[in-house]
């Protein structure tokens, strides 16, 4: 009797931590990268999986911490939305988002289900589209290269450009391998979509999820001098995580 009363405790612990607790923290994770031959310092944020329904306290936690980091751009990559997201409050967030630093961006596949919501947030001058293209930036003397997968197909058209360093920015982590000329050009590969597994028990969430992604969650080396990073998100699905907090990548080119 004990040991069931011990249990239900327990589970009762971990949903309250689950659902009230974790998916309002938010950890920053930091990642630095040498260019040789660059002498200069820029700072990157990468965040994405946003999944808001309304504005809230946690979004002003989220806008609070980037700015202090004081970026040089911030690169999203994709799922602004929920079903029944508020178009005000999305388009408050990102209104915000842009005011810190340029921002670059591509699409999740949940902005598919209200495509135009997710355009009408983004209709900023400081907000910047480029999936399924490519840019170019001069950004403290470093000509930055960023690349923008579409999901579920390949990028229209390969910008062989050349550039100092070369970001791609995909959703959904196996796009990058059904890119190969993309893939060869990268230098660093930002993703999300996985929410760093949300629910993260070790082995058996990897082993659950690995049809879906061969990869979870951080920093993964591909190649030399090739690195993918994988974001755990901000939002959630159903509003739940587990050993799998929110998350904000600092990223500084040196």
């Amino acid at each position: 009797m004990k040991n069931f009363k011990a249990f239900i405790s327990l589970i009762i612990i971990i949903s309250i931590y689950s659902i009230i607790i974790e998916p309002f923290s938010l950890q920053k994770s930091y990642l630095s990268i040498d260019i040789p031959e660059y002498n200069g310092n820029i700072k990157i944020i990468h965040i994405t999986d946003l999944h808001m329904y309304k504005y809230i306290f946690f979004h002003d936690k989220i806008l609070n911490e980037i700015k202090k980091e004081n970026p040089d751009l911030i690169l999203y990559t994709g799922d602004s939305i929920i079903k029944n997201t508020e178009q005000k409050d999305l388009t408050l967030f990102f209104k915000l988002l842009g005011e810190i630093a340029p921002v670059y961006l591509i699409y999740g596949n949940w902005d598919y289900y209200d495509i135009n919501k997710v355009n009408n947030a983004y209709n900023n001058k400081n907000i910047h589209i480029i999936n399924d293209n490519t840019t170019i930036l001069k950004i403290k003397e470093l000509n930055l290269k960023l690349i923008g997968l579409p999901i579920y197909k390949q990028i229209t058209r390969i910008d062989t450009t050349p550039a100092s360093y070369t970001i791609t920015l995909e959703h959904i982590p196996d796009t990058i391998f059904y890119n190969k000329e993309v893939f060869d050009q990268s230098n660093l590969i930002l993703a999300g979509h996985t929410h760093g597994g949300q629910i993260y028990i070790p082995y058996l969430t990897k082993k659950i999820l690995k049809k879906y992604a061969f990869y979870l969650r951080g920093k993964k080396e591909l190649d030399k001098d090739k690195i993918m990073y994988i974001n755990r998100g901000l939002g959630a699905w159903f509003n739940i995580r587990l050993f799998s907090s929110p998350e904000i990548l600092v990223i500084e080119l040196h």
